[in-house]
């Protein structure tokens, strides 16, 4: 099977896939190098070790996808994956930017957490393209569950 046995849906759906795997990827490696640069194989912010472990596994998706393997799984673990990444994210800053998530001292904001939350959206260009293709790419792959 090559790319051109995809429809446009499946192309689109597998470049927001690639994307969402290298932002993550490449958060996850530049911020771990940090921490294994300074002798801390496991560094105390988990973020960094579950981008890298999650970013490759979107690309085994991909390519167990590209291989020819029966589909619905690769979706639905896909939006799961995509669900955990837009939850979490927000889970994180609403929990007070803990580095184990909900365990260890945090920050707490002030003000209406709907604003918030709004603020992080746009907080930057990285999250928000991360937010946008991870919404995106959970969305296209609810359409292929359905569609297939």
């Amino acid at each position: 099977m090559n790319v051109s046995d995809f429809d446009p849906i499946h192309l689109i759906t597998v470049h927001l896939a690639v994307l969402v795997a290298v932002i993550h990827l490449a958060l996850g490696v530049s911020n771990w190098l940090t921490y294994l640069q300074g002798g801390v194989l496991f560094p105390p912010d988990l973020r960094w070790p579950l981008f890298v472990v999650s970013g490759l596994a979107i690309v085994g998706g991909v390519v167990a996808a590209i291989a020819g393997a029966y589909r619905r799984p690769l979706y639905i673990a896909g939006i799961a994956l995509m669900v955990v990444y837009v939850v979490g994210y927000f889970g994180w800053h609403v929990s007070g930017h803990r580095p184990l998530f909900f365990v260890g001292p945090g920050t707490h904001h002030h003000g209406s957490t709907l604003s918030y939350l709004l603020a992080h959206v746009f907080a930057g260009p990285a999250e928000f393209l991360a937010l946008a293709s991870e919404t995106a790419l959970a969305g296209m792959l609810g359409y292929l569950l359905y569609r297939e």
